[in-house]
């Protein structure tokens, strides 16, 4: 029944996008199409993840179908700490690229029919995790999409099946930075950081705290993209 309601949510959410019928890693694509080794063929997917992380917020809209071009097809699915933007700059990049887009707690909410922090309290973290991998499975079988994750997306093995579908980007800022924007949008509202309130140092500690845990998960991205260089490289390009 979830699984049908995920589903049903995933086409609400982006009505024009269609499942891919063969689902294949990119990285194994771009290896044997592109370059001649597997460590040059990991180099050449670094590479396009950044260029689109350049474009999500660039205004060269050729640029965009470049990388497009590059991607041929593959879905971007952003992980990364709570904080990072992973929405917004999903937006910005499926906008530059011509994809869909989809964010999985919006799609979550919806199928549970509950706010996110309704759902720990209901069914605690476990029930939240569980409701997530059932909705990145639908989201996983479409192409041409960018898909904004939650930050502990990367905590379940069952789910790097999933994102393995695409290309992963890790989107990494500074705990101070990241603290205050959560604070901003109001920390308590987040049911990890309720403890932590609306103090940007207790934030940012927590933030230390759960990004060292999740270190080596977020290690395993195909591209790592921080904040500071995509701002620089955007100014650069502008």
């Amino acid at each position: 029944r979830m699984s049908s309601s995920a589903a049903a949510s995933v086409r609400s959410a982006a009505p024009t996008a269609r499942p891919a019928r063969h689902c294949r890693t990119s990285r194994v694509k771009y290896a044997a199409t592109t370059v001649e080794t597997t460590h040059r063929g990991r180099h050449h997917v670094r590479f396009a993840g950044r260029r689109a992380g350049v474009c999500c917020q660039a205004v060269a809209a050729e640029e965009g179908a470049e990388v497009a071009d590059v991607l041929d097809g593959s879905s971007l699915f952003l992980v990364g700490m709570m904080g990072t933007g992973k929405s917004s700059v999903g937006r910005k990049m499926a906008t530059a690229l011509g994809y869909n887009f989809f964010d999985t707690d919006t799609i979550i909410e919806s199928v549970a029919k509950m706010s996110i922090p309704e759902i720990f309290e209901s069914d605690g973290e476990e029930g939240f995790r569980a409701i997530e991998t059932s909705v990145l499975a639908e989201v996983a079988a479409y192409k041409k999409c960018v898909v904004a994750t939650g930050g502990g997306i990367v905590k379940r093995r069952e789910n790097w099946m999933h994102l393995r579908n695409g290309v992963v980007v890790c989107l990494v800022g500074p705990p101070d930075l990241l603290a205050r924007r959560i604070v901003a949008d109001g920390a308590e509202a987040r049911p990890l950081f309720k403890e932590a309130g609306n103090d940007v140092a207790a934030v940012a500690g927590k933030i230390e705290e759960m990004y060292a845990e999740r270190q080596k998960l977020y290690a395993n991205a195909d591209v790592e993209a921080r904040l500071q260089e995509l701002r620089i490289r955007v100014q650069s390009v502008g």
